[in-house]
């Protein structure tokens, strides 16, 4: 177990090196898991006593690190907030910590389904590689501008529709935030990918089967004309007028797809890619 005499010498290390409070924790956890050759999960004794001690020891309320990125997850007629942590160093993640909203008796319910747990925790690993991978991609310097532009537009609508739905009462209209999105990605990938010029992408429009035959074009992944059909859940473009009446479950579908997408597009450019390794140890 970790001593009081450790995390008071390595606190006053971290005041003396202007560490700011908020990374100290993970810092700490960090440091704790090289000198002591182990890994450990957020969850674990361990780190709940480092985070107990930065607390106690911190202005309140200073210890808590916030998320990186959130996202929100679908399960028993509800949407859930997933929360991606912010990291520093290798530090080993439970997906079900993300759920932190979810009481345990909902998470072991999910989880004694295989199939449901399976789902869960491909769709956590695409949060985790798009949370983290794209502030990565914003700051590339070699990629097309108007590419990039396009993405972090894509980003925008995709949190707008998160805030959404992370709401008591969700709106219907996120499935437009999400039409948009998921438009933008589709560009975004073929001009980071090909190059594409603002009149070309004007050609495509709001016709997300364009958008997707351009899309497979430049990837060259013809398995995915099986999206084509899932793209019906979204509105006709000059349905944005009318009122939204869909159900939960049409959004989660809406949602979960166009954040598929962002999450393909983040690993296609940058060196995220945790699905790879969930879907090797699935194999395994």
């Amino acid at each position: 177990m970790v001593s009081e005499e450790w995390l008071s010498n390595l606190n006053a290390e971290f005041h003396a090196s202007g560490i700011d409070p908020r990374r100290r924790p993970l810092e700490a956890i960090q440091r704790y898991s090289e000198e002591f050759k182990t890994s450990l999960e957020l969850s674990s004794e361990v780190a709940k006593t480092i985070f107990r001690w930065f607390e106690a020891h911190s202005k309140p309320g200073t210890y808590k690190v916030g998320s990186l990125y959130e996202a929100v997850y679908f399960y028993d007629s509800q949407f859930w907030i997933v929360s991606i942590p912010i990291i520093y160093g290798t530090v080993q993640l439970n997906a079900l910590d993300s759920l932190y909203d979810m009481p345990d008796s909902i998470k072991q319910e999910m989880m004694a389904n295989n199939r449901q747990a399976w789902d869960y925790v491909v769709y956590w690993a695409d949060c985790l590689d798009y949370g983290t991978g794209i502030d990565d991609l914003r700051k590339m310097q070699d990629l097309d501008t108007f590419g990039t532009q396009l993405l972090m537009s894509a980003d925008q609508e995709l949190r707008s529709a998160t805030s959404i739905l992370s709401q008591h009462r969700p709106d219907p209209r996120a499935i437009l935030n999400c039409r948009m999105a998921i438009e933008l990605f589709f560009k975004s990938y073929i001009t980071l990918k090909n190059g594409l010029s603002q009149s070309e992408a004007k050609s495509i429009g709001h016709d997300l089967n364009k958008g997707l035959d351009k899309f497979i074009e430049a990837s060259g992944l013809t398995d995915l004309e099986g999206l084509r059909e899932f793209l019906k859940v979204f509105p006709e473009i000059h349905e944005r007028y009318k009122e939204q009446d869909i159900t939960f479950q049409r959004l989660w579908n809406g949602y979960s797809l166009t954040h598929s997408i962002g999450a393909r597009i983040i690993r296609e450019f940058t060196d995220q890619n945790t699905l790879e390794q969930v879907m090797g140890s699935n194999n395994a």
